[in-house]
């Protein structure tokens, strides 16, 4: 099978360019002596490892088995082919890394060797010059006429393959093609020098498209060029452009509600993966676009944007610019806010198609913040190849895969592409690329930019303290399915065997679900929304650290420290289905789809607020006691099965050594009684204990068991030294 394959493949291959059987030879010898090895010997700078194209083939942009890190480690040069054109002069392969990792360049044919300095750049050609610091014994330059009109019958080439150097003979083929705007392309898989049949050299192949304009044929130092000073003068400008138009934008947040017995690991995974979500400050770079409002390249989740307080502009030698919060974008990590003042120095949008800019020369400037340090580097890029992603929107790729922090100008300083995080969908299939940022084309961000508000994100916005721990609900008491629960309620085909739904235990009096007839005993399977095309499935986990239950009993034997690591005797509120829910945003249409009694059912509904929960529920601290309490909720008072009108506040927090905890108080216990006044909410509780001089009284209640505590008065002495 594999004989007849390479028989039909060898047909297949035009008649004119079928070389005889001493065709290669003469190919290869033609233009042996000009055929040369470009090392460059790698470095580590400033504790960053090098990146940049490590395989010849330009087009190689997945998954790499090395990295340019690998060859410095084993003291291995990065190899690309080189082409003499003159008796000094080497036209080889861009490998775009930054001069900064690059220690030295040495060009050799065999033994034969010299030093060499990059002294230009290809514009349209995939290549850039070196410059011998010698002449190279027994090389010769390889001669190239004008461009005439023969055709190419051969490419020549030169790499290291099966551990030596090898000079390779390749009939000229490849595929021919043509795009919607009508251009035509020849795509080659290696580059090299073409030559007729008679084994002239007509041109370097240094792209892999080809333009049917045929300006690689000819010498290639009539190619467009740019050299190495005028190039650096180009990094130059674009280093004082990128100063002014990506700016540092200050992010100010509220600091989080935290809740004793919250998960700390819990918090920071709630929000961007680049850093905590409980930070106040954040310092994020911004793009000002068209129009003055600036694109701030910063892909934070609803929960740590409703912290969001204020917002702005940093730029060196020039005094902050304060900046109104727009919108978070919808699909962008992005968040868009308008400067109170104009900026001046907005970007220009390049909006070519990313296939036509492949091969070309591009600026690329790398910029990482890291807190208030600002840290930038300036080199020459290409485009490799072009990833098709959401809505056939085509993305850049780079051949090497560090562009987390990299953004690309066309050479007259036009913003081609940026690092934008694409936001994930809600649930079901996942995007590989979603969550992480990619190279994202100008032009996308900029038309997002520009239809807002349709773009927008509604439920992704900054909040009052009172409602930032807001959240929607259904109304409705979930246990995770298992294998054996979704086999025994025959629901094992709806849920992957038990991978997802959930089993619903409880519903909540006039909630959503139980108005429109839901029943315990039901299973949820997902949530449809006409926003996102992907269902978003119930996946839920067990909860093993409440599963071993509260340990009531040993109460007073836990130090008051110990609380915040323990997690609070009911479950919290928010789960993968009420964060869903709240993502959508109040207001939003969803369906959800439940199992019950072998059907399928179907109910519509509105998302709605949840009735305040633990975690958003009003509470005072009081700082002569040490003691800090909530309003009692829902969720708190079904766990302890008190009664609505049954008086109460719980004890969230206790200061270790404070007067509370000397009397022995505990966190989640409650208080129902101050001086024998009952207390309903907190500010009853503030009032009785403004109103107390001499020792407090409190009635407490421990699930079901009652005791009173008294909480000795602060001593003349003790005020005074309290007071200072």
């Amino acid at each position: 099978m594999t004989r007849l394959l390479l028989l039909l493949l060898a047909l297949a291959l035009p008649l004119a360019a079928a070389p005889s059987s001493k065709d290669p030879a003469r190919w290869i010898a033609a233009v042996s002596p000009g055929l040369l090895q470009v090392e460059f010997t790698l470095q580590f700078d400033r504790g960053d490892a090098p990146h940049g194209i490590l395989d010849q083939d330009p087009r190689s942009t997945g998954p790499r088995s090395n990295s340019l890190a690998d060859l410095v480690a084993d003291e291995r040069p990065l190899e690309t082919t080189g082409f003499l054109v003159g008796p000094t002069t080497v036209v080889a392969m861009d490998p775009c890394v930054h001069p900064r990792f690059i220690k030295s360049i040495v060009v050799r044919q065999g033994a034969n060797r010299s030093t060499a300095r990059i002294t230009a750049y290809g514009v349209d050609q995939w290549a850039f010059v070196l410059t011998l610091d010698q002449p190279i014994a027994g090389t010769k330059p390889i001669e190239f006429p004008a461009k005439g009109t023969e055709s190419p019958a051969a490419l020549v080439s030169y790499f290291r393959q099966d551990g030596q150097m090898v000079r390779v003979a390749l009939p000229w083929g490849g595929q021919y093609l043509e795009t919607e705007s009508g251009k035509a392309l020849r795509v080659l898989e290696h580059q090299g020098v073409a030559l007729s049949a008679q084994a002239r050299p007509l041109g370097l192949v240094m792209n892999h498209r080809l333009d049917a304009d045929n300006q690689w044929r000819g010498n290639p130092l009539a190619w467009k060029m740019i050299d190495a000073t005028a190039f650096a003068a180009q990094l130059k400008e674009l280093e004082g452009l990128t100063a002014q138009a990506l700016v540092r934008v200050r992010l100010s947040f509220r600091s989080p509600k935290a809740t004793p017995g919250q998960n700390p690991m819990r918090m920071r995974n709630r929000g961007d993966e680049e850093s905590d979500d409980s930070a106040t400050e954040r310092n994020e770079l911004g793009v000002v676009l068209p129009g003055g409002r600036v694109a701030v390249l910063a892909a934070l989740k609803s929960g740590i944007t409703a912290r969001l307080e204020r917002a702005s502009i940093q730029r060196e030698g020039k005094p902050p610019v304060p900046a109104k919060f727009i919108a978070s974008l919808r699909d962008f990590g992005v968040l868009v806010v308008e400067p109170e003042q104009p900026l001046g120095d907005a970007l220009r949008i390049d909006a070519t198609h990313p296939a036509d800019r492949m091969g070309q020369l591009l600026l690329r400037a790398e910029i990482d913040l890291r807190g208030e340090t600002r840290s930038s580097y300036f080199h020459e890029s290409r485009i490799a190849g072009v990833r098709v992603g959401a809505r056939l929107e085509p993305y850049p790729e780079l051949p090497d895969p560090e562009v987390k922090d990299t953004f690309l100008f066309t050479m007259d300083r036009a913003l081609f592409a940026l690092p934008v995080t694409r936001r994930e969908l809600l649930g079901g299939v996942r995007d590989p690329f979603a969550g992480r940022r990619q190279l994202t084309t100008a032009r996308q961000l900029a038309e997002a930019v520009r239809r807002l508000p349709e773009t927008a994100d509604p439920a992704n916005v900054p909040v009052s303290e009172a409602e930032e721990n807001r959240l929607a609900w259904l109304g409705v008491e979930l246990q995770p399915l298992t294998r054996e629960l979704a086999r025994a309620n025959q629901v094992s085909d709806q849920t992957r065997d038990g991978q997802t739904g959930g089993l619903i235990t409880y519903i909540h009096p006039d909630s959503p679900a139980a108005k429109a007839g839901i029943k315990a005993g039901m299973v949820l399977l997902r949530l449809r929304t006409p926003t996102q095309p992907v269902p978003i499935e119930v996946q839920l986990e067990e909860d093993f650290a409440r599963a071993q239950g509260f340990p009531w009993e040993r109460l007073d034997d836990i130090r008051d420290q110990f609380f915040e690591r323990i997690p609070t005797p009911w479950p919290p509120v928010e789960t993968p289905v009420t964060r869903a829910l709240t993502d959508l945003g109040f207001g939003a249409r969803v369906t959800a789809e439940f199992f019950d009694e072998g059907q399928v059912l179907s109910r519509e509904f509105e998302v709605v607020p949840g009735p305040t929960h633990y975690e958003s529920a009003a509470r005072f601290k009081s700082e002569s006691l040490g003691i800090t309490v909530r309003n009692l909720t829902y969720d708190v008072r079904r766990y302890i099965q008190r009664k609505a009108d049954e008086p109460g506040v719980v004890v969230s927090r206790i200061e270790p050594g404070a007067r509370a905890s000397v009397a022995g108080v505990k966190p989640y216990e409650l208080i129902t009684h101050v001086q024998d006044q009952p207390v309903s909410t907190v500010a009853d509780f503030e009032r009785l204990v403004a109103a107390e001089k001499g020792d407090l009284k409190l009635t407490l209640k421990r699930m079901a068991k009652g005791r009173i505590v008294t909480i000795r008065a602060v001593s003349s002495e003790t005020k005074a030294e309290t007071k200072e």
